[in-house]
């Protein structure tokens, strides 16, 4: 610890951000516990920002954020926003099992350096949001829905960047996954008719929840096509039409149900990785709690029922590794933590309350919207073994938007240049889509890759953000990335 502390302390001598201000430097964090020894210094900075209302009293909304400088340039490079999904999951959640600067290990007694961290080429801004997740406060009752979030999350993006000026002229970028795929779209909407963050660049997202329809089909049709269920079943299956009706009828539920029965031995968000796997596979699950209860609570609601709320959340290896972390009492005060809650991956009581006629509507709408601005670097990936929010459904949204691939970027090869023996990473299509300022617009699957693209493949998830992120200066035809 003292190692790492002192390289701490030498990131804050050099560079051209050493100037932050004295808001900024309040924050900073001088010494995490069991962080360890990193190969070049960097900053963390982490604590609150107020979002509240223009109708509330000052400090009613605080939203936690950890800040983490870029570990290559700083002062040039991009400025990335993450949240998780859910809805109700904390950013902290990828921080810790993503791709954040470290990994908890040890059963949250320690963190190891993360070698594919995302702060290799950004200065990354964890949130914890909508305000009630994690360490994030909230005084008033809320009423938790998609333009609450956006809103909220557009008043973090301005303070973040009155208490760090510095960075204002350089890029944003704004990331997540799973329910991120409302989260985003929406934020994005908010910052581009607001007009006030003229740096805003684009969108960068994995496995998203578009809209239900797609993502039910995605789920049953990934485990059909691993040979997951029986011939008459899947049968039974489109003969109910299945694909093509929502919300699911009678017949549906009956067949999806059987389904589910045979699906239960399996881990949907990673069906050919082993449960709970080692740190280096899929520890960063967390987000399948809140997720599940969603739909499950999206379905009853279709159908007209009122779903009872579970005694408590699933919780796999990696979620209590970082909730005991987050809990414990050192780690709390290096990263100036002001509320007394116990902290959890996902909140139970946010999720419960979000607006679920949200969590089933369309995004695809917005997505039009914002592609036809033709300013706006978009990027969907997909991890082609997650059957929750599926490639198979993610193709819907994605070719059902009606733009043409590029002719020598159709459904491409792609692979991983540090890594020659992994002959495809993947497959990439650019799609040919109004751009007036450099706007883009790719699919990209990644192979072998659960829900959690960072934490199933980390090698390839930094390969596509530093391909993303330089897409106004390399070739578009570029297919090994």
């Amino acid at each position: 610890m003292r190692v790492f502390a002192a390289l701490w302390a030498s990131a804050s001598m050099v560079g051209a951000w050493a100037e932050y201000s004295p808001e900024a430097l309040k924050d900073e964090i001088h010494e995490l516990p069991g962080a360890p020894v990193v190969p070049k210094p960097f900053r963390l900075f982490s604590g609150y920002i107020d979002v509240s209302d223009t109708t509330e009293k000052a400090g009613t909304r605080q939203m936690f954020y950890w800040f983490v400088e870029s570990q290559n340039e700083p002062a040039k490079d991009p400025v990335l926003l993450w949240t998780n999904g859910g809805p109700g999951c904390s950013g902290l959640g990828g921080f810790l099992t993503e791709q954040g600067p470290f990994n908890v290990v040890k059963n949250g007694e320690s963190l190891e350096y993360n070698e594919h961290s995302w702060t290799k080429v950004a200065n990354m801004v964890f949130i914890e949001q909508p305000v009630g997740v994690g360490f994030s406060t909230v005084a008033n009752k809320m009423n938790y829905n998609d333009a609450q979030a956006a809103a909220d999350n557009h008043r973090f993006v301005k303070g973040f960047f009155k208490r760090y000026s510095q960075y204002v002229k350089q890029d944003l970028y704004i990331s997540s996954e799973s329910y991120g795929g409302h989260y985003m779209p929406t934020l994005a909407k908010k910052i581009k008719d607001e007009g006030d963050v003229p740096q805003f660049r684009g969108v960068f997202l994995g496995n998203p929840l578009t809209y239900m329809m797609y993502r039910n089909y995605g789920q049953y049709g990934t485990a059909w096509g691993h040979q997951l269920f029986p011939a008459p079943l899947w049968k039974r299956y489109e003969d109910a039409k299945c694909a093509t009706t929502f919300p699911p009828s009678d017949a549906c539920n009956a067949v999806t149900g059987d389904m589910d029965k045979i699906m239960a031995g399996f881990d949907p968000y990673a069906l050919d990785f082993a449960q709970c796997n080692s740190a280096k596979a899929a520890v960063g699950r967390h987000e399948r709690w809140a997720l599940k209860s969603a739909l499950a609570k999206a379905d009853a609601a279709a159908k007209g029922e009122v779903l009872l709320q579970a005694s408590a959340p699933y919780e796999p290896c990696g979620q209590e590794f970082a909730a005991t972390y987050l809990n414990r009492a050192d780690v709390r005060a290096a990263i100036h933590v002001k509320s007394d809650a116990k902290w959890e991956l996902c909140s139970n009581s946010v999720g419960s309350a979000y607006n679920m006629t949200d969590v089933m509507s369309s995004m695809v709408p917005v997505w039009k919207e914002l592609i036809a601005r033709g300013d706006l670097k978009i990027m969907i990936i997909s991890g082609d073994d997650d059957s929750v929010c599926a490639t198979l459904g993610t193709q819907q949204f994605v070719w059902d938007l009606g733009y043409a691939p590029k002719k020598n970027m159709n459904w491409q090869p792609w692979k991983v240049d540090e890594q020659p023996e992994y002959k495809v990473a993947g497959f990439r299509t650019d799609f040919d889509v109004p751009s007036s300022k450099k706007g883009t617009f790719s699919f990209v699957t990644v192979h072998s890759a659960g829900h959690m693209v960072p934490s199933t493949q980390p090698e390839r998830s930094l390969t596509l953000v530093k391909n993303f992120l330089a897409l106004g200066e390399k070739s578009e035809t570029t297919v090994v990335v």
